[in-house]
């Protein structure tokens, strides 16, 4: 499990997990499992790396510029400010500014993504509430075996990921819905 909303199903082999890529100095962290795209108007500087941002709105996939974004904690830089006894790898679910990540994709990969409703956790804090599927598991089961999707809002409320009936913007096709733990199961088409 990568992050409590997303994890591989089937992982990445060799060629379809791409790590030439940054988040720009002075953009946003992006949340690891959502849909990214590379923007060629920008290079990380610091760097030296072509910059991908978050990809929102129902978009034509294209290989080698569009995927999902992942990105693994180094152990120093991983707890740096929580602490280290309630904060598991899966409560570090962003990829920080101006760090290289990878774009993943390819049609063998298999990713599992997991909506979740905000909880307190020990009575200590706070686990906030994650759409990664609108439409998906858990809140409104409108989301089905064969259903395509695509990126969405981008956001946690109103979800990173959009079911869509357009083949040609279609990023995945769901696998396996599971409404009972929030999940939407999905394969790559590109």
């Amino acid at each position: 499990m990568l992050t409590r909303n997303f994890e591989f199903r089937v992982p990445p082999h060799s060629g379809q997990r791409a790590g030439r890529y940054a988040i720009a100095t002075d953009g946003q962290p992006i949340l690891i499992g959502a849909p990214i795209k590379v923007d060629i108007t920008k290079t990380n500087v610091g760097l030296g790396l072509p910059v991908v941002v978050l990809a929102t709105g129902a978009t034509a996939p294209v290989a080698g510029m569009h995927g999902i974004c992942v990105y693994e904690f180094k152990n120093d830089e991983a707890y740096a400010g929580a602490d280290p006894y309630l904060t598991s790898p899966s409560d570090l679910a962003k990829a920080p500014i101006g760090q290289a990540v990878q774009m993943v994709s390819g049609d063998a990969v298999k990713v599992c993504f997991r909506n979740n409703n905000a909880v307190t956790f020990l009575a200590s804090r706070t686990i906030a509430n994650r759409t990664m599927v609108s439409e998906g598991a858990g809140a409104t089961p409108n989301v089905d075996v064969g259903n395509y999707l695509t990126p969405g809002a981008g956001d946690d409320t109103a979800g990173y990921w959009a079911v869509t009936a357009s083949a040609n913007n279609a990023w995945l096709v769901v696998t396996g819905v599971d409404d009972a733990r929030s999940e939407v199961e999905a394969r790559f088409l590109f």
